[in-house]
């Protein structure tokens, strides 16, 4: 059969086009096949959320201080119980100081009687000052020198405190020697002191200025206060009262 037909010639060309139609569809196809895929980024959600901390909790033990603040000055206090110098400054009186209230007054309205020596503006008050041992020891007797006075009645002991002139006389003050030790107590801040023994030397007399004295001490720095009052019964001053103030600081013995 001769190729030149033309009826031939139609269907070899028909069957080129199917083959050149199927080639490109073959291409489509592992084009489309092997294109990269890009699949939709799938996240947790939970991690997109933002991240929450959780607050601490807290020990309500562990903000309170694990120990309380010691009591360095608790129970039988012995040692020394250092005066702080009086002092007078604007009309205020701080520091240690005596005062005399006369017969029917009372410690803290008076009538008191005024000493002329007095360093204050407010002459009821007369200023003590430390002596050599610096003031008072509990556990130990401070006694007055032998003798006690001068030639002039002035009192010379000079351990507790510094003999304070009264109306051109020194008095001082001790511990009588027969007497108890002078023992102080601390509770909770507040003190108790056995202060028997202490008596005052005037004028060549001697008068018992002794009593149980309270006061305060701070429980961490030893500073202190102590007071009394004490009647004096016989000699010249025969139902005046003594108003004793002292102040400082305590420092254990040892």
């Amino acid at each position: 059969m001769s190729s030149s037909h033309p009826t031939l010639r139609l269907a070899i060309g028909a069957i080129a086009a199917l083959s050149l139609v199927g080639a490109a569809c073959g291409d489509d196809e592992t084009t489309s096949t092997t294109a990269p895929v890009t699949q939709p980024d799938v996240t947790d959600p939970s991690s997109t959320e933002p991240s929450v901390t959780e607050p601490m909790a807290t020990d309500p033990a562990s903000t309170t201080p694990l120990t309380e603040p010691m009591n360095l000055f608790e129970g039988e206090l012995v040692g020394l119980f250092a005066i702080a110098a009086g002092q007078c400054v604007d009309g205020t009186v701080t520091g240690s100081w005596f005062q005399m209230v006369q017969p029917g007054g009372t410690a803290d309205a008076g009538p008191y009687v005024p000493n002329g020596d007095s360093a204050c503006a407010d002459t009821n008050y007369s200023l003590l000052s430390p002596g050599m041992a610096a003031g008072l020891r509990s556990g130990e007797l401070q006694v007055a020198p032998d003798p006690a006075f001068d030639e002039s009645g002035n009192g010379l002991a000079a351990d507790i405190f510094a003999p304070v002139p009264f109306f051109g006389v020194a008095f001082a003050g001790a511990m009588d020697a027969g007497g108890p030790t002078p023992a102080v107590t601390a509770a909770d801040g507040e003190l108790n002191a056995d202060l028997t023994a202490f008596t005052a030397y005037y004028g060549g007399g001697t008068f018992n200025q002794g009593a149980v004295a309270t006061g305060t001490i701070d429980p961490m720095t030893g500073e202190y206060v102590l007071e009394w009052t004490s009647l004096i019964s016989g000699g010249s001053f025969d139902g005046f009262t003594g108003v004793w103030h002292l102040e400082g600081v305590f420092t254990p013995a040892g």
